[in-house]
């Protein structure tokens, strides 16, 4: 992804060039926001709405302009898919069973599906199974090494959050597919 960046930051078009300013500025936002829900999530479980709602709308401000100025509409319904898909699919694991998600976790996806949405759905697929994997990892180590039991809570936006952005540094760029 930040080849792909770099690359529409020295295109000389005025649209690939805005586009990739809003990409990186999008970019600069998920850093933010992902350590500041992380430290939240580590130290109290919690991700707050102070933090997550703003953001949700500051990643539809830049990401949805940045396809539609790359002239891609298909690729900004696609985000918005994602989005709508992923924090339905959190929520319906919420209600089936409520300690296993959070309401913060269900939002969050929402924010990550419009990121990972937007780079293709072979992004988001990696961003949830790299989470879940990283998750599951660090879960079974701290069972191992005795530091949890089966019944310690263990936060996972964190992981969520690590995993998408693992996802989205791997992707080449906006996938057409």
């Amino acid at each position: 992804m930040i080849a792909f960046i770099v690359e529409l930051l020295a295109s000389g078009s005025l649209a690939r060039v805005m586009a990739g300013l809003l990409l990186l500025l999008g970019g600069v936002v998920f850093a933010v926001c992902a350590l500041a829900l992380s430290f939240s999530d580590l130290r109290e479980h919690r991700l707050p709405n102070r933090i997550i709602y703003p953001w949700a709308g500051v990643a539809v401000g830049l990401l949805i302009p940045a396809a539609l100025l790359l002239g891609q509409p298909l690729v900004a319904l696609r985000a918005l898919a994602a989005a709508l898909i992923w924090g339905t699919a959190f929520l319906v694991v919420r209600m089936i069973s409520p300690r296993a998600l959070g309401m913060g976790d269900v939002k969050l996806a929402v924010v990550l599906g419009l990121y990972a949405g937007l780079l293709g759905w072979a992004t988001v697929l990696v961003a949830v199974v790299l989470s879940f994997l990283l998750g599951g990892l660090v879960s079974a180590a701290l069972l191992i090494s005795g530091r949890a039991t089966a019944k310690t809570t263990v936060p996972f936006g964190p992981f969520l959050l690590l995993g998408t952005a693992l996802a989205l540094t791997l992707s080449g760029g906006i996938s057409l597919g």
